[in-house]
């Protein structure tokens, strides 16, 4: 998908132009099929609802809420919506991205949510406030793909974990999803990502927590409750540490 689709009206969508940036929300119908398409541009997109399953000449997947998806520039490329609709946030005129990549991140979820609000209600400070917003997609982005960053059972892990964060598995069942000892798996995983396996966990939760905060009217209580906390003072307590404020307040700024 492309700011190009958005322009021809075979999406629903906004875009501005901001900074190097064309940033975009797109929103499909259900059962939507688009064409195939190349954009001259490399880009990145965050799906904020719903699914969409991105084909490409060498491979397929299916990009679910909270999943990044990198496409490098001229790659040929399709994108198909099942039954329920679904909004994308789009990035175009990024940098330094080589290859189809995909990964799940909530965090990016918040700054697209942030970008989706920018877009719907655009006032004189809106631009440099989209570039900042796509600047900081595009410093994860980098982070999230470095090729030095992590052997690949490591990545595995990670995304093992990513998986079931809500209820996070014990570490000799990532361990064997793996392929590793667990006691390997606690040292290395440390080492590469500066937490252990559960302080791992905790902050996906607490990530998944802030996205629900910003893109929902969900009662905090119901949150704590989805995120897998014992309650909600357990929750509010776990959240301040990571973020400094409370969930309402962290609610409240954002929207």
């Amino acid at each position: 998908m492309s700011a190009a689709l958005v322009r021809r009206g075979v999406i629903d969508g906004r875009t501005c132009r901001a900074g190097a940036f064309d940033v975009s929300v797109v929103r499909f119908g259900g059962g939507e099929q688009l064409d195939w398409d190349a954009s001259p541009r490399a880009s990145l997109a965050v799906v904020l609802r719903g699914a969409v399953r991105k084909c490409f000449r060498q491979q397929s997947f299916d990009a679910g809420e909270g999943s990044v998806v990198l496409t490098p520039p001229l790659q040929v490329h399709r994108d198909l919506v099942g039954g329920n609709p679904a909004t994308v946030v789009l990035v175009e005129a990024l940098g330094g991205i080589h290859a189809v990549s995909t990964y799940r991140d909530w965090g990016a979820v918040v700054l697209g949510l942030r970008i989706e609000r920018e877009l719907e209600g655009q006032d004189a400070h809106s631009r440099l406030a989209l570039e900042g917003l796509a600047l900081e997609l595009n410093a994860s982005a980098r982070r999230a793909t470095d090729p030095r960053r992590e052997a690949p059972w490591l990545q595995q892990a990670y995304e093992f974990l990513s998986d079931r964060f809500r209820k996070p598995p014990r570490a000799a069942e990532i361990a064997e999803a793996v392929g590793v000892e667990p006691e390997h798996l606690v040292r290395e995983f440390r080492a590469h990502y500066r937490e252990s396996p559960a302080d791992c966990a905790r902050r996906l939760r607490l990530d998944w927590a802030a996205c629900r905060l910003v893109g929902s009217n969900d009662p905090l209580a119901m949150l704590s409750q989805e995120a897998g906390f014992v309650d909600q003072s357990h929750f509010t307590r776990a959240f301040k540490r990571q973020y400094g404020t409370t969930p309402g307040r962290y609610r409240d700024s954002h929207r």
